[in-house]
């Protein structure tokens, strides 16, 4: 499917070169001397073509460029046009004023024209490319879960996600052009503050630095894993830092659960071992049928409870693999 933005520069390039040749066509058959129409011909011919050329490479920009995308690009090519005949317009009028005479007013005109409109088209293109970049660089960092910063190599901060600023309940501009080692999630504790500073340090010499580190939000203290990467040039010259950070809370929390319960089960199947070398032992040495039964069935329900808590740890292996995997949260 042609986009309308496609359609309107082609349509633009189109009408410019409809005019040019019925124009020169005249032109030809009026003058001795068929070099200037065909140069003229060429030149604004020339620029025609080159919207319509312009326009149908646009068509072909889909994947990359939006239908309202290519529609402010043929707005900027239609503007240049305006522009060009607008401004050619205001020179023959003064020039009329003056009484001069006006020398291929519409070879003029369609040179004004179809330079605008190529003009424009350029710095319209760039203009939509930047903007649309920018556009999904915002969107992609500023959706992202984690944190996400560009830094100076002597830790300015140039742009920070949304992420981060909601977590640390700020505003974009009491954080950019500060030091990032300054920001309130990172004073709350020496150590952490002198961490992070040491970190910067170390990508800003080209060291990829990554760690877990406690950092302060607007609700409290919050576990994240914490990295600072070097963005260097075409040189190898680091000219920026990245710094990235991944709420690590509840991972941790789910591992000091985990510490918790490997203590009880190691505590209690110390105890159980300890109950069945002893029951082991009375039934070997019983003196009757009746105590060694006795003795047995005490081992027999030690070993089922081992089973029962076998069971246990194989549920708590499956919800910790359905988190892990995205399943449920």
């Amino acid at each position: 499917m042609i986009s309308r933005g496609s359609i309107v520069v082609m349509a633009i390039g189109g009408a410019l070169l409809i005019i040019s040749i019925v124009h020169h066509s005249q032109e030809w058959m009026r003058v001795a001397s068929r070099l200037g129409p065909i140069i003229s011909v060429i030149l604004d011919g020339g620029l025609a073509i080159s919207l319509i050329s312009a326009g149908w490479w646009l068509r072909k920009q889909q994947t990359t460029l939006s239908p309202d995308e290519t529609w402010a690009i043929a707005l900027w090519t239609g503007c240049g046009a305006v522009i060009g005949a607008g401004i050619t317009s205001v020179i023959f009028g003064v020039l009329s004023l003056e009484g001069r005479p006006l020398s291929e007013p519409i070879f003029v005109f369609l040179v004004a024209t179809g330079s605008g409109g190529v003009v424009m088209f350029i710095a319209g293109y760039q203009a939509t490319l930047q903007r649309a970049t920018r556009q999904r660089y915002d969107t992609l960092v500023n959706d992202a879960e984690q944190f996400i910063g560009l830094l100076q190599l002597d830790g300015t901060v140039i742009e920070i996600n949304d992420t981060a600023l909601t977590f640390g309940g700020i505003e974009r501009s009491d954080v950019i052009g500060r030091k990032f080692d300054d920001i309130s999630w990172w004073t709350h504790s020496e150590s952490v503050h002198e961490r992070v500073q040491s970190a910067l340090e170390r990508a800003a010499d080209g060291e990829f630095v990554r760690y877990e580190t406690n950092v302060r939000g607007v609700d409290g203290l919050r576990r994240i894993r914490f990295s600072a990467k070097p963005i260097a040039d075409n040189t190898g010259n680091v000219k920026q830092i990245l710094v990235e950070g991944t709420d690590m809370s509840d991972q941790h929390r789910q591992q000091q659960h985990l510490q918790v319960l490997y203590r009880i089960f190691r505590h209690d199947m110390r105890n159980d071992v300890m109950k069945i070398r002893g029951w082991t032992h009375e039934a070997a040495t019983a003196a009757t049928r009746e105590e060694r039964v006795e003795s047995s069935e005490r081992v027999d329900k030690i070993l089922a409870s081992w089973d029962e808590m076998f069971f246990d740890l194989q549920e708590i292996q499956d919800a910790i693999s359905v988190d892990a995997d995205g399943d449920e949260r």
